[in-house]
């Protein structure tokens, strides 16, 4: 079963939006000082290494739907690149079953020129399923496929129900996947660990305060690379000074994660090469999604996407796009 609805689409109960005002935030390069030498570019991860969510592939795209999907459906939009999952508060009624959960997305065709074989996906389920993981097949996706990174994960345990969005290509193989469930006092130490045999923490999500699943990838095409790795708790209120300052230390932001409702708490997980600090360009924005022009067609990815919703009254968006 597939469910896809536009976001024109009204939306009762938890799923009421309401535009607020918000602030963004741009994080550039600055001026040189004189007499020093310009800092060397920015690392720039394989095209086909999904695990860093498309941030340095230069790739040039343009905003294709908004829409939403849950219920134990999904959807998916082949040679499209995709967003994360929008995470916040809001996503399910807590206390029913997985029928009244909804979840974000959007979706992104590229621009001429850059066509590329890639499928962008979006898959939910009962909980339970997701424990069963690598024996995981939402209708014809086998989510543990070697040429498939799930970039963003929701769980949601009053309703037993798990989303996650993913990038797969019938022309990249290697991708090797672990989930574990682990206390969340331990997820920096794990990120820290796994960076240091070259896999990269791609997805989380909280299933109490105290406990949250993690998605990490290898790749065979990169087996010698150490990664640093920060984990950070951030808040509505300070997601944007976090993502930049990741951005600021040459970090890729890889992973962002909630989960719960009300929410358990967001985590933002930024990777980067072993010494790897030259600042990477990014933007914040809220409530509106960045423009095509000035950044999905100049190489700016979603790596973070937040709707929001507290109460039924009150809703947010926040983009966070890198480069």
């Amino acid at each position: 079963m597939s469910t896809f609805h536009p976001l024109g689409k009204d939306r009762s109960g938890y799923f009421l939006a309401a535009v607020i005002l918000g602030i963004s935030h741009l994080t550039g390069c600055g001026a040189m000082t004189p007499g020093l030498q310009p800092a060397p570019p920015a690392r720039s991860p394989s095209l086909n290494d999904f695990r860093f969510q498309g941030v340095g592939a230069d790739m040039s795209t343009v905003g294709q739907e908004n829409g939403a999907f849950g219920g134990g459906g999904g959807y998916s939009i082949t040679r499209a690149w995709g967003g994360p999952i929008e995470l916040g508060n809001g996503m399910c009624v807590p206390g029913y079953t997985i029928d009244f959960c909804e979840w974000f997305l959007h979706d992104y065709l590229y621009t001429a020129g850059q066509s590329r074989d890639t499928t962008a996906g979006y898959d939910s389920g009962f909980l339970t399923d997701l424990n069963n993981f690598p024996n995981l097949t939402r209708s014809t996706d086998d989510l543990s496929a070697p040429n498939l990174v799930i970039r963003s994960v929701d769980v949601q345990p009053a309703n037993d129900a798990f989303a996650v969005a993913f990038i797969s290509s019938p022309s990249v193989a290697g991708f090797q996947p672990s989930l574990q469930h682990m206390q969340v006092s331990d997820h920096p130490a794990f990120a820290a660990s796994e960076g240091l045999k070259g896999r990269v923490v791609t997805a989380l999500s909280l299933d109490s305060p105290t406990t949250c699943y993690v998605f990490s990838y290898g790749w065979a095409n990169d087996p010698n690379s150490i990664y640093e790795t920060s984990v950070e708790p951030v808040t509505r209120d300070t997601v944007a000074s976090v993502a930049q300052n990741m951005a600021t230390e040459g970090y890729v932001i890889t992973a962002f994660g909630a989960g719960g409702q009300p929410n358990f708490g967001w985590y933002m997980v930024g990777t980067r090469l072993e010494g790897s600090t030259t600042p990477r360009p990014i933007f914040v924005s809220s409530p509106d999604r960045p423009s095509d022009a000035l950044y999905y067609s100049q190489g700016y990815v979603d790596v973070v996407t937040i709707y929001d919703s507290p109460t039924v009254t009150s809703s947010t968006r926040i983009w966070v796009v890198e480069k």
